[in-house]
């Protein structure tokens, strides 16, 4: 299943969270792989749904602050050996409950990351500039509190330290952030770097913190956004 990051509204997040599923005429239960306040990707047993189906996914964190359901459309359907990924699209959620999934993806954005990574990541497609003792341009894979990915047509050896800044759509401001690259796959045309944030001062974690905040659509100060041009006109 490619990412879609261009397409969402919302980037998503990785997760792992138990969640039972709701067809029209069966119930199953699943995992939910990755989330955002647009959809969801979970696995679960093959031929449970099709594309079209309109499914409810329960959701609940074991802190027992969020139990909630949320209906959508499977929207793709990838079989994945003994398992098969369905991507559901969420239906538009009132308000009190659009609050509970904006928690829901507090907790998990603040939690811990899948296997041995200290933080979640978020997909997200954006440009980059990158320097080490050149400049060069590339774009984001994905990001997390404790660093990043980036694909570039440069390869840039593991150890070096690189400097990286990029614009956020609605975002006040460039996010400038220092990391060490800790891993470099070839690709079919360029490299993966797989970036570890050298120890962040303060005010570059927050920065970093509230672009993944942004990134997801949850809890980021208004003063922090940029008005939309819509706003604009109606102000006018």
């Amino acid at each position: 299943m490619d990412d879609g990051s261009e397409q969402r509204k919302y980037a998503r997040i990785e997760a792992s969270i138990a969640c039972s599923v709701a067809t029209a005429t069966d119930a199953f239960e699943a995992a939910v792989t990755n989330l955002s306040k647009g959809g969801a990707g979970i696995f679960g047993p093959d031929g449970a749904a099709a594309p079209g189906d309109k499914v409810t996914l329960m959701l609940e964190r074991a802190e027992g602050l969020v139990t909630l359901s949320v209906p959508g459309t499977v929207v793709r359907v990838e079989h994945r050996g003994e398992r098969t990924l369905y991507g559901v699209q969420f239906e538009p959620l009132p308000p009190d409950e659009e609050k509970q999934l904006e928690l829901l993806l507090q907790l998990i954005s603040g939690g811990k990351g899948q296997g041995r990574r200290a933080h979640p990541r978020v997909a997200a497609r954006l440009d980059v500039n990158c320097r080490t003792e050149a400049i060069f341009r590339g774009f984001l894979s994905d990001l997390s509190r404790g660093g990043m990915s980036v694909k570039t047509l440069r390869e840039v050896e593991v150890g070096e330290e690189m400097k990286i800044s990029f614009g956020v759509p609605n975002l006040k401001g460039l996010v400038e952030v220092t990391g060490t690259v800790v891993d470099s796959q070839k690709l079919p045309h360029g490299f993966r770097l797989g970036v570890h944030f050298t120890p962040l001062s303060d005010e570059e974690r927050e920065q970093v913190n509230r672009t993944v905040d942004v990134l997801l659509g949850i809890g980021l100060p208004d003063a922090e956004v940029l008005a939309d041009d819509d706003d604009d006109e109606k102000a006018g």
